[in-house]
């Protein structure tokens, strides 16, 4: 165990994790918006990506072991349809952060 320890709190880890920290900290600091874009890109991440990559494995395994005509028109619909929702949240997502930013802009003027 303490081998363990001492691997992981070597000078360079703690080094590389004091600077990620103060950049981090610098950001949230500098710009507080930061801090619900990266919440909300969190939360997509996790919820809605990481329920679509389950639903995507499920139904590859699912067929497993099926007609090979099968098998290939339900990867290619898959991908298909894959390719289209990413790309709409892809679009979403980059929508929704130039709105932000320019509302967080326009009242940062306003203030000033």
């Amino acid at each position: 165990m303490r081998e363990k320890l001492r691997k992981w709190f070597n000078v360079d880890n703690i080094i590389d994790a004091t600077v990620d920290l103060f950049l981090i900290l610098f950001d949230v600091l500098s710009s507080p918006i930061l801090i619900v874009m990266r919440l909300l890109r969190w939360i997509v991440g996790n919820y809605l990506l990481g329920g679509f990559k389950n639903k995507i494995k499920r139904l590859i395994h699912w067929t497993e072991g099926k007609h090979l005509l099968l098998q290939i028109l339900v990867w290619t619909a898959t991908i298909c349809i894959a390719v289209i929702i990413l790309t709409f949240m892809w679009l979403f997502g980059t929508a929704f952060g130039e709105f932000v930013m320019e509302e967080w802009g326009h009242q940062e003027i306003i203030l000033d």
